[in-house]
């Protein structure tokens, strides 16, 4: 939490010098009196325990603490959905994501998690993808035609050597085409990169995320296989997922991993409802004022119900 004017706050330091001379009033005002006593009266006029006393001045202070907050103007961070976002799926496509360790294999299980991705987002959203093997390949620039990036997923084929920094890149160039050049920075652009080894040609990766983090693009980042995982031909692969997460945590992106299609789709489905929020400040002054006026009243109801009377 934050203050807009926090200078506000010093007003705080009052209340206890408030308390102070409300204890010294008490003590030097005469002790109240009854010319001609009666037992039922001062029965009656009976305020109850001691500590019950105190509470309607208790609450009176809270109420005036609450509204010194308000006067300050706090501000809390809270997630809302974005209105717009650009969003670049990119897909490794080389031969190891034909391991079948993955049930039925590795790259049909990132397909079907990409196509409940593309319709978990909000339609307005702008979903490219890039595939990559020993290449990058855009084969869909961001765009609101949900129809053409499912063909395109569904048309994705595993055969190849693996280029990690080519797809970063392929991706923070498709992103550039749609925004502009502008200052270099896309603050509503993500990438959401799936693989399952390390790069073995291309572009360096830590290269790659230079970019990405200079653009203020995150990498989010899907590491898939299980060390178990085999080709056809008996050729282990299993994944390497510690180049995945530097890539991630070098861009301001999130790593995960994934051992079957049910975690692909569970990570996929993570991700939509992350990249389609951010975080915005706004004021929590209602509260903090809210806070105060009912503290009053129950300040007043306790006065009432706690306090001495007569008749």
């Amino acid at each position: 939490m934050s203050f807009q004017t926090p200078a506000a706050l010093l007003l705080l330091l009052a209340l206890p010098l408030l308390v102070l001379a409300a204890r010294a009033w008490r003590r030097r005002r005469p002790a109240p009196g009854v010319p001609h006593p009666d037992l039922d009266l001062i029965a009656a006029a009976d305020p109850g325990p001691r500590a019950r006393r105190f509470l309607p001045a208790l609450l009176a202070l809270l109420a005036l603490a609450a509204l010194v907050v308000a006067l300050a103007r706090p501000q809390m961070w809270r997630d809302e959905p974005r209105e717009q976002a650009t969003i670049m799926l990119a897909i490794d496509v080389s031969g190891s994501m034909a391991a079948d360790d993955v049930e039925p294999f590795r790259l049909h299980a990132a397909q079907e998690a990409a196509l409940r991705f593309a319709d978990s987002v909000p339609r307005q959203y702008r979903v490219g993808l890039v595939s990559f093997s020993g290449t990058a390949n855009v084969l869909v620039p961001p765009t609101t035609d949900r129809l053409a990036l499912k063909r395109a997923v569904e048309g994705l084929v595993p055969d190849g050597a693996t280029a990690v920094g080519d797809a970063v890149s392929a991706s923070l160039e498709a992103i550039q085409a749609v925004h502009g050049s502008g200052d270099g920075t896309y603050e509503a652009a993500r990438i959401l990169l799936l693989s399952d080894g390390a790069s073995t040609t291309g572009l360096l990766t830590s290269i790659a995320a230079g970019r990405a983090a200079q653009a203020e693009v995150p990498v989010f980042t899907v590491s898939l296989g299980t060390p178990s995982g085999v080709l056809a031909d008996g050729t282990p692969v299993p994944p390497d997922p510690e180049e995945l997460r530097m890539l991630a945590e070098e861009t301001g992106g999130s790593a995960f991993r994934s051992r079957d299609a049910a975690s692909v789709a569970e990570v996929y489905e993570r991700l939509g409802s992350f990249i389609g929020t951010e975080r915005v400040r706004g004021e929590a002054t209602a509260w903090a004022a809210g806070a105060g006026v009912a503290l009053l009243i129950l300040a007043g109801i306790a006065a009432w119900r706690l306090g001495p009377r007569l008749g």
